[in-house]
């Protein structure tokens, strides 16, 4: 069955019936013919997808209702969806219970003339009328996103087995929906309801025939209008945002090219624009990663033009790191088209380099930040330190000891001899005892100097991280995303290995730049194995790592980062020095005559040499 095309802009969406089956793609320019592997690649992440969504989206819901409960102190009210006088029974929860019992029998049914004669029009009262009263009720917002979701599945459910309800619930879930999104209700309630518009499907996905899902074309106008709508509230926007991101990854063989021009210029305005009044900067930056996905899905391969504004994006230093990380990672997407805007790359990895450095010192001082300072001496003084001990507690202290040294003494014998008869010296105690206590004494302590190396020597112990500590964790989970977003976007991998088709920078640039970009490369993938260096397993170990990869950073960033000052520095050779004078034995490279304080200009194993 041929289905019509979506609907116009002078046609209502209730006017039309609802499309069922098959949707016919459109031809068009662009990349409707180079994105079926895009479309299928959808089905493996749909079902995590969904688990992600359904958390994000009650997180919103969660965040919004803080802010609902912020706007009724403030005396702010929204109007409620009201039933008529005749159906006001249906407020008490038994009433309610029948009605959701009478969808519940669309779902399952396989005739509908088999089934009462009341219970479809229970069924289509509860989808558009009962459930928008329910969920602009303001005490019903910890139930709505469970309430949704078992609406979909249900509507899922009945899609998957083809049963006779399909058509009614349906309409009736898109009709109640729709009643709350563009109604001016509590915003949970919208938010939730836009929600559910985006991933009410046409077709369900079907993973045996790899077939992926398709949104319903109905939903498209509404989420258009609502995000386009800028005396919306923020949150309905970005709801609409979300939803709009869905239905164009999932449904574009089937868009028109008026629909995907009308999406172009709604997302070039808001990938160009400056966070409004009201709006956080950071949360413009994350809508505005939406933007990036949606032109980079409905761009003509040929034309680069958005690359060149990811580039901007990326190498602005004023831009927030949200969308600027984003921008040069999705360069990666890049096969051609970037020859001309790429031809140096120095410039660009410069100030990508220069990110990465100042996303170090941000940790840097967060860290240490962290540290607490070392309490107060206690004044003034206890006068108990200054007093002297009695004669009772020394002779204590002295006896103390004395058993202590004989204990080990005793150990360090009996340890020796031990160790003797397992080795089969043949040495027996009187001879031992000949030779001596020290040679057991000391073969002891050498037994127990083995035990302390590891038995590294007997293939015994392997060294082991401890568990990391948060701030630990939460530092190198974030750097990690900040190095792997700006290898992606130079070679196409958040790896920084060349895939066969490489993508980003180093698919755009020729001899000799490219061997200088691939040193760039390879230097960010090191700091990024050493970052992820489990043994760094404590705040000290990882603070002293950082310093040392801000010197290589910022090297690369072309900037003059000294070394911070301790006070006390080790040498080469195990010993200590004092800052400024060489080490014994290790005599300064590049002293200059009269200055012994001179350091050497560079060590193996720093950056520079």
């Amino acid at each position: 069955m041929r289905l019509h095309p979506h609907p116009s802009s002078n046609s209502s969406p209730s006017s039309r019936p609802l499309e069922v089956g098959n949707h016919q793609a459109n031809p068009t320019q662009g990349r409707c013919d180079s994105r079926p592997a895009a479309a299928l690649a959808v089905i493996d992440a749909e079902k995590s997808r969904g688990k992600r969504r359904l958390v994000l989206w009650t997180l919103m819901a969660v965040f919004v209702a803080w802010w609902i409960a912020g706007s009724i102190a403030s005396a702010q009210k929204y109007p409620t969806y009201e039933l008529d006088k005749a159906f006001e029974r249906f407020k008490d929860p038994k009433e309610g219970a029948k009605l959701e019992r009478a969808a519940g029998q669309l779902v399952t049914t396989r005739d509908l003339a088999k089934l009462d004669g009341s219970v479809q029009g229970m069924a289509k009262f509860y989808l558009e009328k009962y459930i928008p009263w329910k969920l602009t009720q303001p005490e019903t917002l910890p139930e709505m996103p469970e309430i949704i979701d078992g609406l979909l599945k249900n509507l899922e459910r009945v899609q998957r087995s083809d049963g006779a309800g399909t058509r009614a619930l349906l309409a009736g879930t898109f009709i109640g929906m729709r009643t709350i999104a563009e109604g001016k209700y509590i915003p949970a309630a919208r938010i939730n309801a836009i929600s559910a518009l985006s991933r009410i499907n046409a077709r369900p996905l079907d993973i045996t025939n790899a077939r992926p899902p398709l949104p319903l074309s109905y939903s498209f106008p509404i989420l258009m209008k609502l995000y386009k709508d800028k005396a919306e509230v923020d949150g309905v926007r970005a709801a609409a945002l979300i939803g709009l991101h869905r239905y164009a990854s999932l449904a574009f063989p089937v868009m028109t090219p008026a629909q995907k021009q009308e999406l172009v210029d709604a997302m070039n305005e808001l990938l160009a624009s400056e966070a409004p009044a009201g709006r956080e900067p950071e949360s413009h930056a994350y809508l505005q990663r939406y933007a990036v996905d949606l032109l980079d899905l409905l761009r003509n391969p040929r034309d680069a033009s958005l690359g060149t504004q990811l580039i901007s994006i990326s190498t602005t230093e004023d831009a927030s790191d949200v969308i600027a990380l984003y921008s040069a990672s999705q360069l990666g997407n890049f096969r051609q088209g970037l020859q001309e805007q790429a031809k140096d790359p120095a410039p660009i990895v410069q100030k990508w380099s220069l990110r990465a450095f100042q996303a170090i010192e941000d940790e840097i001082a967060r860290i240490e930040g962290l540290t607490r300072p070392m309490p107060a001496a206690q004044q003034p003084p206890n006068p108990r330190d200054f007093l002297q001990k009695s004669r009772e507690a020394r002779r204590n202290e002295a006896r103390a000891e004395n058993e202590m040294a004989a204990g080990s003494m005793r150990r360090g014998m009996g340890m020796g001899m031990e160790m003797d008869q397992e080795m089969g010296m043949g040495m027996d105690m009187g001879m031992e005892m000949e030779m001596g206590m020290g040679m057991g004494m000391d073969m002891g302590m050498d037994m127990m100097d083995m035990d302390m190396m590891g038995m590294g020597m007997m293939g015994g112990m392997v060294p082991v991280a401890k568990p990391q500590p948060p701030e630990v964790d939460i530092s190198r989970r974030y750097l990690t995303d900040v190095l792997q977003q700006l290898l992606r976007g130079a070679t196409g991998s958040r790896k920084g290995e060349l895939p066969d088709q490489p993508g980003g920078l180093i698919a755009a640039v020729a001899q000799p730049n490219r061997d200088a970009l691939q040193g760039w490369i390879d230097e960010m993938k090191t700091v990024m194995t050493t970052v992820n260096d489990e043994m760094l397993d404590d705040r000290v170990k990882w603070l002293e790592m950082l310093q040392n990869q801000r010197l290589v950073i910022g090297n690369l960033a072309g900037l003059d980062v000294e070394k911070p000052e301790s006070e006390e520095v080790e040498d080469l050779n195990g010993g200590h020095r004092l800052p400024g004078l060489p080490g014994f034995g290790v005599p300064a490279a590049d002293a200059m005559p009269g200055l012994p304080g001179a350091a050497p200009e560079a060590l193996p194993g720093l950056p520079g040499t």
